[in-house]
């Protein structure tokens, strides 16, 4: 019996112990650099189309990260009536919240939530506009250049998993709303940077994300 007893005391001992150690587990803390796959793989399908992001999360606590991407998208094809052109850049800032509250020791792994303001800047035109017109003359002509700005929300969910140390690979859902564009009266623009659609004044988008992450010194 008193063998039993010891045994068993061993035992809770030992959970305990466990226990203790899973709660200590604190996330490895610093910042990532990565890009989104997305944008890259696009142009493959698409020769219209060209662009990249780049992206980084900085730790600020356990479960709380700031997060910034800039990138650029370039759009230019040939239709029957006319040609378009685009060229842009856009930044994203932001801070995103980690719902995965139970971690495995040992494991980064996230379940993140994210609010974040986007900013577009481009420049577009049309050339080669051909608009027929039974009565009148025939229209043949082009918009000039022009910039545009674009401003936006987006709000992102999605998982991310350290495949190995230190090496992440995620990908999220983001739904995005224009507040506020200028020059909304000339010509919509067909693509915005980072931004998607530029008709909708909301859009869904996915995102497939790799990132290395750089420990803070000392940790």
């Amino acid at each position: 019996m008193l063998r039993y007893t010891y045994i068993s005391i061993l035992f809770f001992a030992f959970t305990a112990v466990c226990a203790q150690k899973a709660e200590e587990w604190q996330p490895t803390k610093g910042f990532t650099i990565g890009v989104n796959l997305v944008e890259p793989f696009t142009a493959i399908f698409n020769n219209e189309r060209s662009g990249a992001s780049f992206l980084s999360r900085v730790s600020f606590k356990n479960d709380i990260y700031f997060f910034g991407e800039v990138g650029f998208e370039n759009i230019s094809f040939k239709k029957e009536r006319y040609n378009y052109d685009s060229n842009g850049s856009f930044f994203k800032i932001g801070a995103e919240k980690d719902m995965l509250k139970k971690k495995d020791a040992g494991k980064n792994d996230n379940l993140l939530i994210g609010l974040k303001y986007g900013y577009a800047f481009q420049e577009q035109g049309v050339s080669n506009l051909f608009i027929t017109n039974g009565y009148w003359d025939d229209y043949y002509g082009r918009f000039r250049t022009y910039t545009v700005n674009s401003h936006w929300l987006e709000l992102s969910f999605g998982p991310r998993m350290e495949m190995f140390k230190n090496f992440f690979v995620g990908w999220g859902f983001h739904i995005r709303a224009t507040f506020y564009r200028n020059n909304p009266d000339i010509v919509d623009p067909y693509i915005i940077p980072g931004y998607g659609n530029g008709i909708n004044k909301i859009n869904g988008a996915f995102s497939f994300n790799v990132e290395y992450l750089i420990p803070w010194r000392g940790m």
